[in-house]
């Protein structure tokens, strides 16, 4: 029988139970937390390599850090620069509470150019708050914002950045005008209070962004987005159309048409997904006007295409644009529906074919 060199290191009964590839993945990261906090000796069994072990594997299991489309993880973390406390505070960004919305948000993001993937969070975005307590009380999907929200870059100097200013928030730039109202006080009839969620709850913003001007403030009335997570995506979607070539054919459709089609698309809940759609976004202006815009496209496209909507309370019809970034086919006409035929057949399947043959047929 081979004898164990004196230098070798034996491995802690305690440790094989703590720390062995199946067992340790059944502990909660509050489990480990008071288990290193109660017991002083168990710290040496939840070291920086064990810690990476178990954040490697909550990658890869999460499902709402994988793109829908072909399941490349979108979030990583530079763990290998960060100590314990540092891997401590990832794994609770990683397990406390879902990514989908931020996911959606990361994904377009990505698709328009503005965010490489997968995102890469350090030790200082981690730090955004003082401790685990304080991360779990803000609402979930505004938590993660200010962690990825500077990894979203549009450009000279400018990210999707939030600051704040004791009970002040801005986002973008840290410029009076940039405010935003996270949660903001809603009638209760309003469709954004009834379909509130606490961990992803509405927006209220005077942001937007300019061709000639750049980022400004639509002054004098703000408008409400659904979501924290709906906001972020408004803003990019309004980016790319602002700053990139997109085409569009548009046409004003009586409301009733197809039993309310778009009507329900404007008025149903602002966080049902839609069938075709790979995310939405739900805004609401002064004077009751509602918009939503409907993202067509995900990573396996080569173009961005997207449906938008908008309605006012009192008008009879509903504006309908579908705007893409599709290369036009040549020498087929000036028909949309021919120089863009990929967009046209992903927007058929979400306004169906009664408002298809509408928009696109004439």
């Amino acid at each position: 029988m081979q004898q164990q060199q004196p230098d070798q290191q034996q491995q802690h009964p305690i440790e094989y139970i703590f720390v062995g590839r199946r067992t340790f993945y059944l502990l909660s990261l509050d489990d480990i937390l008071e288990l290193r906090a109660t017991r002083r000796w168990l710290r040496q069994l939840f070291k920086a390599p064990q810690l990476r072990q178990r954040l490697s594997h909550s990658l890869s299991t999460q499902a709402g850090l994988r793109r829908a489309a072909d399941g490349q993880q979108l979030l990583t973390f530079d763990d290998q620069q960060m100590g314990v406390g540092g891997l401590l505070a990832a794994l609770c960004v990683t397990e406390a509470g879902g990514w989908s919305e931020m996911r959606e948000a990361v994904e377009l993001a990505g698709q328009c150019g503005r965010c490489q993937l997968p995102v890469r969070l350090t030790a200082a975005d981690l730090h955004q708050y003082p401790n685990k307590t304080a991360y779990l009380a803000a609402p979930r999907v505004l938590a993660q914002l200010k962690m990825v929200g500077p990894h979203i870059d549009f450009g000279n100097g400018v990210t999707f950045q939030l600051f704040q200013h004791d009970n002040t928030l801005r986002a973008i730039k840290d410029q009076d005008g940039f405010e935003i109202d996270i949660d903001p006080p809603l009638p209760a009839n309003h469709p954004y209070q009834q379909h509130r969620q606490p961990h992803d709850p509405p927006v209220r913003s005077n942001i937007d962004y300019l061709l000639t001007e750049g980022w400004v403030q639509l002054a004098p009335l703000p408008w409400d987005s659904s979501s924290v997570s709906s906001f972020v995506k408004s803003i990019v979607i309004n980016h790319f159309k602002k700053t990139h070539q997109a085409s569009s054919t548009d046409r004003a459709i009586d409301r009733h048409v197809d039993s309310n089609r778009l009507l329900n698309l404007l008025t149903q809940c602002p966080h049902t997904p839609v069938e075709g759609c790979t995310t939405t976004t739900s805004a609401r202006f002064a004077a009751g006007l509602s918009s939503r815009n409907l993202v067509l496209t995900n990573a396996r496209h080569s173009f961005v295409a997207w449906i938008t909507v908008m309605h006012d309370g009192n008008s009879h019809t509903v504006q309908v644009w579908v705007m893409t970034s599709e290369s036009a086919v040549c020498g087929v006409g000036d028909a949309f529906k021919d120089r863009f035929p990929q967009t046209t057949r992903l927007a058929r399947v979400v306004l169906g074919a009664v408002i298809s043959a509408i928009l696109f047929e004439r």
